[in-house]
């Protein structure tokens, strides 16, 4: 399976392909285009076909989504989809006929204040009205928060996920009312991570799975491990007498005449 835009080979593997399953499908929910909030589909029949009932033919009509510009402050606060759109304004009249002026259209930008049901604390964060409306249209903060995969890039709300409840009661309702959007922890602790860091994340696991052990404490356990079985059979003993026996040092001692007379 091809993963991350590039294919794994054995002489030498991506180690992007060796992430989770579920990272993987997670990072494909990232690249699924948009609501398109700055403008409205066209009506077609079929792709982007239409039937012209004056021609009686089937054309082909242009749907090409606004583009759509996020800065950097987009994602510090919660924009709700909204961006930065260039286009042009046309020439007003009798006043530079012919001539055409470039825009931005800014999103109207506020401060605003949400309570966390989940974790039990307020954030003070940027927001537009869309915001808003998306907040009271999932009936909570936290059901918005829950329920958009990008906003759970913000290492604030990443908690949401795996929330440290102190009080037992709390935590009990909590996953009563949230039950649909539970997930296994081993998953919740890899959403919000970039590419980058769950590679970090990734040499870690593979780093205390697979210790790296010098050859010569291998051996020397092997060593102890047999010497404690001959030992616990008695071979251990009957070796080490006959070494005694045929010690060179006990055969030197023999052939000593004042060496004898001190034994």
């Amino acid at each position: 399976m091809v993963r991350f835009g590039r294919k794994p080979s054995w002489s030498f593997p991506d180690f992007k392909a060796r992430l989770p399953d579920h990272y993987y499908e997670y990072q494909k929910r990232l690249n699924y285009p948009s609501s398109r909030v700055h403008d409205r589909p066209k009506d077609i029949d079929y792709y982007d076909l239409v039937y012209n009932k004056q021609r009686h033919k089937v054309e082909r009509v242009a749907d090409t989504p606004i583009p759509v510009i996020y800065p950097p402050e987009a994602d510090v606060g919660i924009w709700g989809g909204e961006g930065i759109v260039k286009g042009y304004v046309k020439p007003r009249k009798y006043f530079e006929a012919g001539k055409i002026r470039p825009k931005y259209w800014f999103p109207n930008l506020k401060r605003a204040v949400f309570y966390s049901e989940i974790l039990d604390k307020y954030f003070r964060t940027i927001c537009t009205r869309r915001t808003l409306e998306l907040v009271d249209k999932h009936y909570g903060f936290d059901s918005y928060i829950l329920s958009f995969v990008t906003l759970l890039y913000h290492d604030k709300y990443r908690d949401c996920l795996i929330p440290d409840f102190k009080d037992p009661k709390h935590c009990e309702e909590m996953v009563d009312k949230y039950r649909d959007c539970l997930i296994p922890e081993e998953e919740a602790e890899w959403v919000g991570l970039s590419v980058r860091d769950a590679m970090v994340k990734q040499k870690l696991i593979d780093a205390k799975a697979n210790k790296a052990i010098p050859l010569k404490a291998t051996l020397t356990q092997e060593l102890i491990e047999e010497l404690q079985k001959m030992k616990d059979s008695g071979e251990l003993d009957i070796i080490m007498k006959d070494e005694d026996k045929t010690n060179w040092f006990n055969k030197f001692k023999s052939k000593i005449p004042f060496l004898k007379a001190n034994q």
